[in-house]
């Protein structure tokens, strides 16, 4: 480090050395860097990259020890959707919403963008295009997953998902919705939301559990049993009312395994009647799954 600046020293040809000063985005590195620089990081490999722009970034892997997860007061459940991208909550307490508003519009407008050029044979503008929305979507979840992990160490709690491994696969859309952008879950980056969480819980000592994802939409939070999800709200089986994520957050958040003598096959058949008439994102889709289910109480 030569005054404010940071420095790499690069092997040139001959055995020649040379330094050259680097910009560091202060708010994501310059704590890696100066853990290095005191010896708390070991420096891995460089590697020197240009972008499309023609700029030019040192990537440097870093080895340092991360803290172990200690104990917690709670879990933050953490519900993954399209209305919101996602949502945190405290247990039986206040959440956070982090709207997918700004997510809906960009999908459209970068579809209408694609097909337009498409029409008009520019494909490598299409590519162009389709980059700065990864970009742009990426942005989107690292600043989620870093304000996720804040929200989680100022409460000393840890997080929750719900498990949504092979939802494109089990989780029926209609045909009107895949068309849309906006709509269409297969265009939705779940699994990078909890990724770049994961590994930024990782480095903060924050605990990371994931649990199954059937029920948590369509459960009641107070006592377990179904009720019924439309649009942005539950309704218990007693008239109880609440915010259908905020319910959905504190069922991941409070998990401990579902255990009922009901007959599944039958509640199965029910929920996939409810589910084509309000588009339940996460509830089960095949009979099979139930199939394996022990319905016996615990």
């Amino acid at each position: 480090m030569a005054g404010d600046l940071f420095t790499v020293s690069l092997s040139l040809y001959r055995g020649q050395r040379k330094r050259i000063p680097l910009t560091v985005h202060s708010a994501s590195h310059q704590k890696t860097l100066e853990k290095i620089i005191n010896g708390d990081a070991a420096l891995g490999s460089l590697k020197i990259s240009k972008s499309r722009k023609g700029i030019w970034y040192a990537l440097i892997s870093v080895s340092m020890d991360v803290p172990e997860p200690g104990l917690v007061n709670g879990w933050i459940g953490v519900d993954r959707g399209q209305n919101n991208i996602a949502m945190a909550a405290l247990p039986l307490s206040f959440g956070k919403f982090w709207s997918g508003k700004q997510v809906k519009s960009l999908r459209r407008k970068f579809q209408k963008l694609r097909s337009l050029l498409q029409e008009s044979k520019k494909l490598r503008k299409v590519k162009e295009i389709e980059r700065h929305e990864h970009r742009i979507m990426t942005h989107i979840n690292h600043v989620i997953s870093k304000q996720l992990v804040q929200f989680a160490k100022d409460y000393n709690m840890g997080l929750r998902f719900e498990d949504l491994s092979g939802i494109r696969q089990t989780s029926l859309q209609r045909r009107k919705n895949k068309s849309d952008a906006s709509k269409n879950r297969d265009h939705w980056a779940f699994y990078q939301l909890e990724l770049f969480t994961r590994y930024k819980a990782r480095v903060a000592g924050v605990p990371v559990e994931s649990v199954p994802a059937p029920y948590t939409s369509k459960s009641d939070h107070r006592n377990g049993v179904i009720g019924k999800r439309v649009k942005h709200t539950f309704t218990g089986f007693d008239g109880y009312t609440c915010n259908a994520d905020w319910n959905a957050s504190q069922n991941i958040g409070q998990w401990l395994g579902f255990s009922c003598p009901m007959n599944l096959q039958k509640a199965l058949s029910v929920m996939g009647i409810d589910d084509s008439e309000v588009g339940v994102n996460d509830s089960p889709s095949t009979d099979e799954k139930f199939k394996q289910v022990d319905s016996s109480p615990a």
